[in-house]
């Protein structure tokens, strides 16, 4: 069952709800994320899920952008907006209609579950099609036990480490 953007907004009237901030798993999963990034000049880099932008503050890149749908994570993640990190509002399935910017480095945690965005995969597939240049770096991040994904791109390598009380799973794609 998807769950409504109504609920994300009420889950997103606190800051911080996941306590991504103050949790070892989380930071120690944010330094994962960033180490495994290919060492390259990137000259725009997305961050689909950035929540209040814990994880896409510290994004390598001239130009971040972070998206996520409640407008309450945005409102929260608009208090670490720089000149070079951006934070935009907007569904996965709408980012392409707003956003006419292709991106060296794409990045995707904790979206890409059932509850989210059902069974809509192929869909997903064809809008980071869209969204990312050719030879670019698409990561994803989520909890093994709840991810069905798969991108038709070279993987050039996964990860599984523990992450609360679950497995997570890192991959590494170049399109």
């Amino acid at each position: 069952m998807l769950q409504s953007p109504k609920d994300l907004e009420a889950f997103y009237q606190q800051n911080d709800p996941w306590q991504y901030e103050i949790t070892p798993d989380d930071k120690k999963r944010k330094e994962t994320i960033l180490s495994e990034i290919p060492n390259k000049n990137y000259r725009h880099v997305l961050d689909i899920g950035c929540g209040h932008g814990f994880i896409t503050r510290d994004l390598p890149g001239e130009n971040v952008l972070g998206v996520d749908i409640s407008s309450n994570a945005i409102r929260q993640a608009k208090a670490h907006e720089t000149s070079r990190v951006k934070f935009l509002q907007s569904s996965i399935f709408e980012i392409p209609e707003q956003i006419q910017q292709k991106f060296e480095l794409v990045i995707i945690t904790g979206v890409l579950y059932s509850q989210y965005i059902g069974n809509s995969y192929n869909l997903i597939y064809l809008l980071i099609n869209q969204l990312i240049v050719d030879d670019g770096i698409l990561i994803c991040c989520h909890i093994d036990e709840w991810y069905k994904a798969r991108f038709p791109y070279l993987m050039l390598d996964y990860y599984l480490f523990g992450y609360r009380e679950y497995t997570q799973r890192l991959e590494i794609y170049i399109k």
